[in-house]
């Protein structure tokens, strides 16, 4: 006897099933939901909805992954291109720099040369926008690592200098006494050291990974 397959849900049966409960419940049904047989646009739907519901909630390593994974089945380069930088946006704000330039390349792989250019702008622009944050609520360990971050991207050279100067106040007031000089020496004699600065130990906080998402994710 031929064995059939349950029908894909689709996109309505989802937003009918949401519609009038919180916010763990959409998350519990919509990760049950990729789980199961959905047509695309159903898919597309859930990936972007529980992305959206985790970034409300300042899980962006989690929307992240989301974004990104939606970005990958998509069929338009101009939304591949949207997605992943906003996935890169949200790795960002979740200090998973690698993650965000993972995400990055593949924007810039996906788009024209018009649109690679914008990408590579927007990325600079959401470091800095990060590493400023850092700096105004006083968190200087995660803004030393996003200024270290912004120092291997390609800035004219008064940006760099102002991205150098405050890394060395960073470095100072963090009591880094071989990345103070390091990086002090530089500054003083830029034609003979790299300027990609010596990132400071202990590297980047390490996110593990979260079970759930990354379960939900391979199935893809």
């Amino acid at each position: 006897m031929e064995i059939k397959e349950p029908p894909a849900v689709s996109r309505r049966d989802i937003e009918a099933k949401i519609a009038n409960v919180g916010d763990y419940v959409k998350m519990d049904f919509l990760s049950a939901a990729l789980k199961k047989n959905l047509d695309f646009d159903a898919r597309k739907f859930a990936l972007t909805k529980l992305a959206s519901i985790y970034e409300s909630r300042n899980m962006f390593i989690e929307a992240a992954k989301l974004m990104r994974a939606s970005a990958d089945i998509n069929t338009t380069f101009d939304a591949k291109v949207n997605e992943f930088v906003k996935s890169a946006e949200l790795f960002i704000k979740g200090g998973s720099f690698d993650e965000a330039d993972v995400s990055f390349t593949k924007a810039i792989a996906a788009g024209n040369q018009r649109q690679k250019e914008e990408v590579k702008a927007k990325r600079k622009t959401l470091y800095k926008a990060q590493a400023l944050d850092y700096m105004k609520k006083d968190k200087r360990t995660y803004a030393m690592k996003a200024y270290e971050k912004l120092l291997t991207l390609d800035f004219m050279h008064s940006e760099k200098a102002e991205i150098q100067k405050t890394l060395l106040s960073l470095y100072e007031k963090l009591g880094k006494v071989r990345e103070f000089y390091a990086l002090k020496r530089a500054i003083e004699n830029p034609s003979s050291v790299q300027q990609k600065p010596q990132q400071s130990q202990p590297q980047q906080k390490k996110f593990l990974p979260d079970p759930s998402i990354d379960e939900l994710l391979g199935a893809f």
